[in-house]
């Protein structure tokens, strides 16, 4: 049974469309952490702020993870387009996962927390968009990056690892120094209703939680699209001396766009195909590696 062009076609192309998704969703949560860091550094300058200042603002810290993160992913997502397969190295998955987190924290603590005190300081100007646009969007474009990743329990624990910074740092300069002696003011409240210890362990304890929930959706999401991608593979009956000429096509051209003294495998999709046909994944990879050579081979001669 022969390969019909559509499925060849999706085979060859590799989730193109994965690059494109990428793209935008990280250009959104860039324009969105930039919007929220410019935002907040007027409205500071406002209030008489100095630079220095503006770190003591949690809003300007998780902002700043997650543009940094977002910005990482764009050179990828445009290499997909390049090469027809959007990859992005975990890392950069893990900085984009604790940056939202972080602004999901901050959205969790204007809404029932800030609210309650001074409506106006949670959501008044540019603070409307600070607290509860910004952190949405970035929510949004987050559980739109595609990975073969799966978010573990130990990178649910990395991801507060700068709430808990941040939090020691507060800590010190509040409680400790004291805004008297030079520290900083309690802008977020850590002592005025409850002890430093209580906030600090609940603050921590809710950046967990939003961590593990951000996890088993993004996992979720996951499992569905690779459920997906084996569904839209090849039929059945399609034979293994197919699948490896497919392979060695893929080989080409991946020979004709990676760069000669280094080369990357799809070895995801080759998983995938292995486990579905189960063929093993050596066979694939030796047909792949063929392909490239002879297509570099070809480029010399």
């Amino acid at each position: 049974m022969l390969v019909n062009n559509r499925e060849r076609q999706y085979i060859i192309n590799l989730q193109r469309n994965r690059s494109l998704v990428a793209l935008l969703a990280s250009l959104v949560s860039l324009f969105f952490a930039i919007y929220a860091i410019t935002s907040g550094l007027i409205l500071y300058a406002r209030n008489g702020a100095r630079p220095i200042d503006l770190f003591q603002y949690f809003t300007i810290d998780a902002n700043a993870i997650t543009a940094f993160a977002s910005a990482m992913i764009i050179p990828y997502a445009i290499d997909g387009f390049r090469k027809k397969r959007f990859y992005c190295p975990k890392w950069a998955v893990l900085f984009y996962y604790s940056g939202t987190v972080c602004t999901t924290l901050i959205m969790f603590y204007a809404v029932f927390i800030i609210s309650r005190i001074d409506k106006q300081n949670a959501f008044g100007g540019y603070n409307f968009y600070l607290h509860l646009v910004c952190p949405i969007m970035i929510l949004v474009s987050f559980f739109l990056i595609e990975s073969y990743y799966r978010l573990s329990i130990k990178d649910a624990a990395l991801s507060v690892i700068p709430v808990f910074i941040y939090a020691i740092v507060y800590i010190y300069e509040v409680v400790i120094v004291g805004e008297n002696a030079g520290g900083w003011e309690d802008i977020y409240y850590f002592t005025k209703y409850f002890s430093f210890i209580i906030s600090f362990i609940a603050m921590l304890t809710i950046a967990f939680l939003f961590a593990l929930a951000i996890r088993a959706l993004y996992n979720k999401l996951s499992y569905i699209r690779k459920q997906k991608l084996i569904s839209s593979l090849w039929s059945e009956g399609v034979s293994p001396v197919e699948i490896k000429i497919e392979f060695f096509g893929l080989g080409r051209f991946f020979g004709r766009k990676e760069h000669k003294s280094y080369a990357t495998l799809p070895l995801d999709i080759m998983q995938l195909v292995s486990d579905k046909y189960n063929i093993k994944i050596e066979e694939l990879i030796n047909a792949f590696v063929k392909g490239m050579l002879d297509k570099i081979k070809e480029s010399k001669d």
